[in-house]
């Protein structure tokens, strides 16, 4: 079902150009979406856009720095000139800062802020005509284990339980123009963005999560797939976590490690 609802229909996918929002252009484009993929990589987004139209699927690239209203406004225009209006907003971009509380600068929280929050509000804010127009129609935001429980990274936690709060109040917003909104809360996914953090990051989470790895971008891609699509036609509002078990498992699976000698200092 999910094939073919996307077949003629345009989605558009912010931080498209590698990683997780690779997968979700790859993954649409795949379902027959024409994807209009956003990003501030300019070179990597073409590069992919070119690469889904050699294999004879729809796309474009747009560049947008999420958190520029201006670029907003240009990408909405292009997308309306093309007539189709806009069937699912995913709002993928995001940027983590790895220090603590009292190292993180307040340009750094305003950076994070700006990209990870205000970015999915002009989203959600911008694209709104397009997605009416084309209704039912859907917005997912990525979100994370972070909006859910605490990490370590106290700005993009914040963040994240920002993301997760504006979904449920554009969700009751957006509801009346056939627009459903929400968002996904995954763990560690096997990206660029995880490889690069400190030497130990992955290993950590792994210890952590009860299946004992990362998600591969194409599961979570999945899971976007379905919230955009009319298989989750009852669903908005909805907080959807792809973790593992890490959010399920608390001081349980930590105990059955100890149990079984995997202790970590």
């Amino acid at each position: 079902m999910t094939e073919a609802y996307f077949r003629w229909q345009s989605v558009c996918v912010t931080g498209g150009s590698r990683g997780l929002g690779a997968a979700l252009s790859r993954r649409f484009a795949g379902a027959g979406a024409h994807v209009h993929l956003a990003d501030i990589l300019d070179e990597e987004g073409e590069a992919l856009a070119g690469a889904l139209r050699g294999e004879g699927l729809s796309a474009s690239y747009h560049h947008l720095d999420v958190a520029e209203e201006g670029d907003w406004q240009k990408l909405v225009q292009d997308i309306g000139a093309r007539g189709a209006g806009l069937k699912a907003l995913v709002n993928n971009a995001g940027l983590i800062v790895r220090k603590p509380l009292a190292q993180t600068t307040k340009a750094e929280w305003d950076r994070a802020m700006n990209v990870n929050v205000a970015g999915v509000f002009l989203g959600m804010k911008h694209c709104h005509g397009l997605l009416a127009r084309t209704a039912p129609s859907a917005i997912v935001n990525i979100s994370s284990t972070a909006g859910i429980i605490a990490h370590g990274d106290p700005s993009y936690t914040a963040s994240k339980w920002a993301v997760r709060g504006l979904t449920k109040s554009a969700a009751l917003e957006m509801v009346k123009d056939g627009i459903r909104v929400n968002s996904v809360h995954p763990a560690m996914i096997a990206t660029p963005l995880t490889h690069a953090a400190p030497a130990g990051h992955m290993e950590a989470n792994r210890f952590a999560i009860p299946m004992g790895r990362e998600a591969s971008p194409d599961e979570i891609a999945n899971i976007v797939l379905f919230l955009a699509s009319d298989a989750a036609s009852f669903m908005t509002g909805s907080e959807v976590t792809a973790d593992g078990g890490l959010t399920t498992a608390g001081v349980a699976h930590m105990r059955a490690q100890a149990q079984q000698g995997n202790v970590r200092a």
